[in-house]
């Protein structure tokens, strides 16, 4: 029992430790950058948006975050189930495949680095008073560097602290805006209104926790069982299929493809190629809610399929000798799982979008996307705990 609460101890104290630093790391300011005029840019240059909290102005070393990384895993998802190659070498090679992929995602995350980087230092412009090669390449490596210490800090989270070091990093950016969610609870003098949002957040989490732990029950069969006498004996298998097998990914996507079209249509109308109302507020409100509606429903069925493609489950079931009650091996299974998949990724792909999309469908200021991450971030960490603590029992009684 010692040894069982000294190894959580140990790794409670080590997530501890490397939230601290990324907290810490978060306020140390870039140089060259006079923080007090960042407000003044903030809401006119959308990318900018995207490294800052409601509570946080500063522009830190560690403002990038784990973003680079998270683009980078998405693409090479993307490219494992478009190019053959990489497909062969994440599915066939094992650990040194999977070392492999995780080799290139770390080179692709340096990448996306340079990039975000290079596009906040130019989205700084007009509040630096010395514009230099100098100070641009010290705004740029001062952000790659930093977002590269919080990979390699996540890294160490998941190897030796508690849950998933990406995961834990996002969510601590979520609760990062806590604070002020509390004072806008207390500020709250109108006991209606207080309870209107106490019910909409309890919906939301309630819905978030069916949408994130709802499985359809796929029964199967296997040979044996068909060849025994005692059939009624055995244990039952089944295939447990998720409502909403892409999680967040979907959401992320589409974020990522609107703010590049955003850039663009900016970009597009500063050259005058597209009329001025493409920039009113309104006009790319409804806009975005649209693309972001289709985007979310087509990254869903997407994404799902590269998480659990069909024909490769139908394959894995042949080959098992498992059958599906009622369906024949081969193409049959394929269609039919492939048919359940769309079905229940349709399900979730629908709460997301318009979850997402509809306007003020949030409370106490979390929006469903910072609900989903929570939840799941939670789900998993306290599993982690749960089999750690199992893990630690068992090996006092060997």
């Amino acid at each position: 029992m010692n040894n069982n609460s000294k190894s959580l101890q140990s790794r409670l104290f080590n997530t501890f430790l490397i939230i601290l630093l990324v907290r810490t790391g978060t306020y140390i300011p870039v140089p060259n950058v006079d923080q007090e005029y960042l407000k003044n840019i903030l809401y006119s240059i959308p990318l900018l948006r995207n490294f800052y909290t409601n509570e946080n102005l500063v522009l830190g070393i560690f403002s990038l975050g784990i973003l680079p990384y998270i683009n980078a895993s998405i693409m090479i998802q993307l490219l494992v189930s478009i190019i053959p190659s990489l497909e062969k070498l994440q599915k066939e090679e094992g650990e040194r495949g999977r070392k492999k992929i995780i080799e290139y995602t770390r080179y692709l995350t340096l990448v996306w680095a340079i990039i975000d980087s290079v596009s906040i230092a130019v989205a700084l412009r007009p509040i630096l008073f010395v514009q230099s090669f100098t100070i641009f390449s010290q705004i740029i490596i001062t952000l790659i560097t930093g977002s590269m210490i919080v990979l390699w800090l996540s890294d160490l989270i998941t190897e030796n602290g508690l849950g998933n070091g990406s995961s834990i990093i996002i969510t601590l950016n979520i609760l990062s805006t806590f604070p002020k969610t509390i004072k806008t609870v207390i500020d709250i003098s109108n006991p209606t209104s207080a309870a209107v949002n106490f019910f909409t957040f309890s919906l939301l989490i309630i819905c978030v926790i069916y949408v994130q732990e709802a499985v359809r029950i796929i029964p199967l069969i296997s040979a044996k069982q068909l060849t025994s006498n005692f059939g009624n004996n055995t244990k039952n298998s089944y295939l447990p299929l998720k409502i909403n097998q892409s999680g967040i990914m979907p959401i992320i996507f589409a974020s990522t493809i609107l703010t590049v079209i955003n850039l663009l249509i900016n970009y597009l109308v500063g050259l005058n190629i597209l009329p001025n109302f493409f920039t009113n507020v309104e006009f790319q409100s409804i806009l975005f809610r649209i693309l972001n509606f289709v985007l979310i429903i087509a990254f869903s069925l997407f994404y799902s399929n590269l998480i659990l493609n069909p024909k490769e489950l139908a394959k894995d079931l042949n080959k098992m000798a498992v059958t599906i009650p009622g369906v024949r091996p081969g193409n049959q299974t394929s269609e039919f799982l492939q048919n359940m998949l769309k079905r229940l990724t349709l399900i979730g792909a629908l709460f997301l979008a318009i979850t997402v999309t509809v306007p003020k469908v949030n409370a106490y200021g979390f929006g469903v996307t910072s609900l989903l991450i929570l939840v799941g971030v939670t789900l998993e960490t306290s599993r982690q705990i749960q089999t750690l603590l199992i893990s630690e029992s068992y090996k006092t009684y060997i």
